[in-house]
């Protein structure tokens, strides 16, 4: 075999494996987005200096968190309805990357402790979806 056919099978399979890379990503996004909200959001836990970019998702009861790029279809976090505290929001004190207009708010979930970055809007919808009534709660409105 040549060198030539050798780069040109090499070079083909980087295409590939980069094709393949995005269409998952694209049906992983579509299949998180599917039924509820998703917004963009920044994580960053107690204790540690740096956001990491993710999804955020309102579910029936639970607020979801997902890596941005990741392999699992599955929430890397999950917070409870009633068991959420949200604090108000503030301005971060550094910019965040992909959020440039962020603002962010101080959660406490139990004994855990974190801060969520989001764009205003999103900021807004996350404190009316949890100021609001739980799907299946009957509430006696006056």
């Amino acid at each position: 075999m040549t060198p030539v056919v050798s780069a040109e099978i090499v070079a083909g399979a980087l295409i590939l494996l980069a094709v393949l890379a995005l269409t998952y990503i694209f049906v992983r996004r579509r299949l998180l987005a599917s039924g509820a909200p998703l917004m963009l959001c920044a994580l960053q836990p107690h204790g540690r200096s740096q956001y990491r970019l993710g999804l955020l998702r309102f579910s029936g009861s639970a607020l979801e968190w997902f890596t941005l790029i990741g392999p699992s279809p599955r929430p890397a976090r999950t917070w409870e309805r009633p068991r959420l505290e949200l604090g108000p929001p503030g301005l971060p004190p550094a910019a965040i990357a992909g959020l440039p207009e962020a603002v962010t708010v101080d959660c406490h979930y139990g004994s855990d402790s974190f801060s969520l970055a989001l764009a205003p809007s999103a900021y807004t919808a996350m404190r009316s979806w949890l100021e609001s009534s739980p799907p299946g709660f009957n509430v006696n409105v006056a």
